[in-house]
C-alpha cells in the first residue's frame, strides 16, 4: 500500500477546512441577509405608520440610534450565546471570526471604529472563549496558513467519557458532591 505524501495530506486537510469555513460563512451570510430583509420590512412598516399618523413627517430624517448599552442582557448571556453557536455547528470546528460574526448578529452589535471592535473582540469575546476552554467546555486548535498567519478554530468538547476509569471518577465526584 502506497503511503500518501505529507504535503498532499496537508493540502487535502487544508482544502477540507477551507471548504467547511466557506460553507459556514455562506450559512452565516444567508442568516444575516434574512435578518436584514426582516429589518427592512419592519422599517418600511414603521415608515408607513409614521406617514399615516402625520404626512409631514419624513421618516428618512430620523437618525438611527444604536440601542446597545454595553450589556448582553442577563449575566452570562454572552457565554450562553457562544455555547449555543458552537452547539449549533457541533461537531464541526468554527473559526473565531465566524463565531464573532454570529454573536454580533445575535446581539445587534455594531462598532463605529475598528478600535472599538478590537477592544470587544480581544476583551469580552475572546476572553469568553478562553474561559469556556478553561472550564473544559470547548477546545481549540490553531492552523497555520500559507501566508504565515494562524487561524484559531473552536468547537464543543466531547463530554462523553473516554474510559470506564473516567466514568468511575466522574461518578465518585458526583456522589461526593451530593453528600
Amino acid at each position: 500500500m502506497k503511503q500518501t505524501p505529507s504535503a498532499l495530506k496537508w493540502l487535502a486537510e487544508k482544502r477540507a477546512r477551507l471548504a467547511n469555513d466557506l460553507e459556514q460563512t455562506r450559512k452565516i451570510a444567508a442568516e444575516l441577509t434574512e435578518k436584514a430583509d426582516a429589518l427592512e420590512s419592519d422599517l418600511a412598516a414603521l415608515d408607513r405608520s409614521l406617514r399615516l399618523y402625520d404626512s409631514r413627517i419624513d421618516p428618512n430624517s430620523i437618525e438611527s440610534v444604536n440601542g446597545w448599552k454595553g450589556s448582553y442582557g442577563k449575566r452570562g448571556a454572552l457565554r450562553e450565546a457562544v455555547l449555543e453557536v458552537l452547539e449549533e455547528y457541533s461537531p464541526e470546528w468554527m473559526t473565531t471570526s465566524n463565531i464573532a460574526a454570529l454573536i454580533c448578529a445575535k446581539f445587534g452589535l455594531y462598532f463605529l471604529t475598528g478600535a472599538l471592535r478590537k477592544h470587544w473582540y480581544t476583551g469580552s469575546f475572546r476572553g469568553t472563549l478562553k474561559r469556556l476552554e478553561g472550564d473544559g467546555l470547548v477546545e481549540h486548535e490553531r492552523s497555520s496558513e500559507l501566508d504565515g498567519t494562524e487561524t484559531a478554530r473552536w468547537r464543543l468538547k466531547d463530554q462523553s467519557s473516554g474510559t470506564l476509569a473516567d466514568l468511575a471518577r466522574s461518578a465518585t465526584r458526583a456522589s461526593a458532591a451530593a453528600a
